[in-house]
Protein backbone atom coordinates (compact mmCIF):
# COMPACT_ATOMS: atom_id res chain seq x y z
CA UNK A 1 0.00 0.00 0.00
CA UNK A 2 2.74 2.30 0.74
CA UNK A 3 4.33 1.80 -2.41
CA UNK A 4 1.06 2.74 -4.13
CA UNK A 5 1.20 5.59 -2.42
CA UNK A 6 4.52 6.45 -3.58
CA UNK A 7 4.26 6.09 -6.97
CA UNK A 8 0.66 8.28 -7.06
CA UNK A 9 2.81 11.33 -5.26
CA UNK A 10 5.67 11.04 -7.31
CA UNK A 11 3.49 11.33 -10.04
CA UNK A 12 1.81 14.59 -8.30
CA UNK A 13 4.97 15.92 -7.73
CA UNK A 14 6.31 15.48 -10.86
CA UNK A 15 3.34 16.85 -13.40
CA UNK A 16 2.89 19.30 -10.40
CA UNK A 17 6.36 20.56 -11.34
CA UNK A 18 6.06 20.42 -14.81
CA UNK A 19 2.76 22.60 -14.12
CA UNK A 20 5.00 25.23 -12.14
CA UNK A 21 7.04 25.43 -15.61
CA UNK A 22 4.46 26.82 -17.60
CA UNK A 23 5.38 29.86 -15.96
CA UNK A 24 8.41 30.16 -17.96
CA UNK A 25 6.71 30.28 -21.74
CA UNK A 26 3.69 31.99 -20.12
CA UNK A 27 5.83 35.00 -18.72
CA UNK A 28 7.90 34.92 -22.45
CA UNK A 29 4.45 35.01 -24.45
CA UNK A 30 3.37 37.80 -22.27
CA UNK A 31 6.72 39.75 -22.69
CA UNK A 32 6.68 39.45 -26.16
CA UNK A 33 3.10 40.69 -26.73
CA UNK A 34 3.98 43.45 -24.61
CA UNK A 35 6.90 44.07 -26.63
CA UNK A 36 5.27 43.54 -29.69
CA UNK A 37 1.93 45.42 -29.04
CA UNK A 38 3.73 48.49 -27.89
CA UNK A 39 7.27 48.92 -29.39
CA UNK A 40 6.27 47.64 -33.01
CA UNK A 41 2.59 48.13 -32.73
CA UNK A 42 1.91 44.56 -34.17
CA UNK A 43 0.23 42.78 -31.62
CA UNK A 44 -0.05 39.09 -31.95
CA UNK A 45 -2.82 36.68 -32.98
CA UNK A 46 -1.74 33.91 -30.41
CA UNK A 47 -0.72 35.90 -26.81
CA UNK A 48 -3.89 35.94 -25.88
CA UNK A 49 -5.03 32.14 -26.34
CA UNK A 50 -2.27 31.18 -25.34
CA UNK A 51 -1.96 32.93 -21.93
CA UNK A 52 -5.47 31.82 -20.80
CA UNK A 53 -4.29 28.13 -21.88
CA UNK A 54 -0.70 28.24 -20.00
CA UNK A 55 -2.87 29.71 -16.73
CA UNK A 56 -5.15 27.13 -17.19
CA UNK A 57 -3.10 24.46 -17.29
CA UNK A 58 -0.56 25.75 -14.57
CA UNK A 59 -3.40 26.32 -12.40
CA UNK A 60 -5.10 22.81 -12.97
CA UNK A 61 -1.60 20.69 -13.00
CA UNK A 62 -1.10 21.91 -9.54
CA UNK A 63 -4.12 20.78 -7.86
CA UNK A 64 -2.99 17.27 -7.08
CA UNK A 65 0.57 18.39 -5.55
CA UNK A 66 -1.18 21.01 -3.96
CA UNK A 67 -3.39 18.10 -1.92
CA UNK A 68 -0.09 16.36 -0.95
CA UNK A 69 0.90 19.15 0.14
CA UNK A 70 -1.87 19.58 2.24
CA UNK A 71 -2.11 23.41 1.13
CA UNK A 72 -6.05 23.00 -0.05
CA UNK A 73 -8.03 25.27 2.14
CA UNK A 74 -9.35 23.94 5.66
CA UNK A 75 -10.59 25.70 8.55
CA UNK A 76 -7.39 25.14 10.76
CA UNK A 77 -8.51 26.86 13.72
CA UNK A 78 -11.09 23.94 14.45
CA UNK A 79 -9.15 21.05 12.81
CA UNK A 80 -5.74 22.38 14.29
CA UNK A 81 -7.67 21.49 17.89
CA UNK A 82 -8.36 17.88 17.20
CA UNK A 83 -6.55 14.60 17.40
CA UNK A 84 -4.82 13.41 14.37
CA UNK A 85 -7.33 10.49 14.76
CA UNK A 86 -10.18 12.89 14.47
CA UNK A 87 -9.01 15.01 12.23
CA UNK A 88 -8.40 11.89 10.01
CA UNK A 89 -11.80 10.28 10.56
CA UNK A 90 -12.85 14.14 9.31
CA UNK A 91 -11.00 14.01 6.36
CA UNK A 92 -11.99 10.73 5.09
CA UNK A 93 -15.89 11.38 5.46
CA UNK A 94 -14.52 14.65 2.88
CA UNK A 95 -12.85 12.54 0.57
CA UNK A 96 -15.63 10.07 0.55
CA UNK A 97 -17.80 12.83 -1.26
CA UNK A 98 -15.02 14.52 -3.28
CA UNK A 99 -13.73 10.65 -4.06
CA UNK A 100 -16.82 9.84 -6.65
CA UNK A 101 -16.92 13.19 -7.54
CA UNK A 102 -13.48 13.40 -9.07
CA UNK A 103 -14.12 9.74 -10.20
CA UNK A 104 -17.31 11.40 -12.06
CA UNK A 105 -15.60 14.62 -13.43
CA UNK A 106 -12.96 12.37 -14.88
CA UNK A 107 -15.28 10.48 -16.85
CA UNK A 108 -16.59 13.16 -18.11
CA UNK A 109 -13.55 15.15 -19.05
CA UNK A 110 -12.76 12.77 -20.58
CA UNK A 111 -15.48 12.65 -22.89
CA UNK A 112 -15.18 15.85 -23.43
CA UNK A 113 -11.82 16.02 -24.74
CA UNK A 114 -12.60 12.88 -27.24
CA UNK A 115 -15.67 15.11 -28.70
CA UNK A 116 -13.01 17.97 -29.37
CA UNK A 117 -10.49 15.86 -30.41
CA UNK A 118 -12.82 14.08 -32.74
CA UNK A 119 -14.91 17.19 -34.34
CA UNK A 120 -11.34 19.36 -34.56
CA UNK A 121 -13.11 21.95 -32.11
CA UNK A 122 -11.57 25.33 -32.31
CA UNK A 123 -11.84 28.18 -29.34
CA UNK A 124 -13.10 30.91 -31.78
CA UNK A 125 -11.68 34.02 -28.93
CA UNK A 126 -9.09 35.21 -31.57
CA UNK A 127 -8.01 35.16 -34.98
CA UNK A 128 -5.51 32.41 -33.93
CA UNK A 129 -8.62 29.86 -33.22
CA UNK A 130 -6.87 26.96 -31.87
CA UNK A 131 -7.64 23.69 -31.28
CA UNK A 132 -9.42 22.90 -27.91
CA UNK A 133 -8.41 19.28 -27.76
CA UNK A 134 -4.84 19.59 -25.97
CA UNK A 135 -6.39 21.98 -23.33
CA UNK A 136 -9.13 19.66 -22.72
CA UNK A 137 -6.70 16.59 -22.32
CA UNK A 138 -5.10 18.79 -19.75
CA UNK A 139 -8.12 18.89 -17.99
CA UNK A 140 -8.40 15.36 -18.15
CA UNK A 141 -4.78 14.31 -16.87
CA UNK A 142 -5.08 16.97 -14.19
CA UNK A 143 -8.36 15.43 -12.82
CA UNK A 144 -7.28 11.78 -13.15
CA UNK A 145 -4.08 12.74 -11.10
CA UNK A 146 -6.03 14.33 -8.36
CA UNK A 147 -8.65 11.35 -8.28
CA UNK A 148 -5.61 9.14 -7.39
CA UNK A 149 -4.20 11.60 -4.96
CA UNK A 150 -7.40 11.68 -3.25
CA UNK A 151 -7.26 7.78 -3.14
CA UNK A 152 -3.90 8.16 -1.81
CA UNK A 153 -4.76 10.69 1.11
CA UNK A 154 -7.69 8.12 1.77
CA UNK A 155 -4.92 5.14 2.03
CA UNK A 156 -2.40 7.47 4.47
CA UNK A 157 -5.78 8.03 6.42
CA UNK A 158 -6.48 4.50 7.04
CA UNK A 159 -3.24 4.28 8.30
CA UNK A 160 -3.31 6.78 10.71
CA UNK A 161 -6.60 5.01 11.77
CA UNK A 162 -5.35 1.52 11.82
CA UNK A 163 -2.31 2.70 13.99
CA UNK A 164 -2.65 1.70 17.20
CA UNK A 165 -4.23 4.61 19.87
CA UNK A 166 -1.99 6.83 21.67
CA UNK A 167 -1.98 5.85 25.86
CA UNK A 168 -3.45 8.36 27.88
CA UNK A 169 -1.24 10.37 30.45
Amino acid sequence: MSSLVRAIERASDGVGVAGAMLLIPLVLATCYEVVSRYVFGSPTIWAFEVGFMLTGAHFLLGMALTLRAGEHIRIDVFSGKFSARTRAVIDLIGYAVVLPLTIWLSIYLFRYFFGAFNSGERTGASAFNAQVWPFRLIFFIAFVLLTLQVFAEVLKLIRILRAPAPEAR
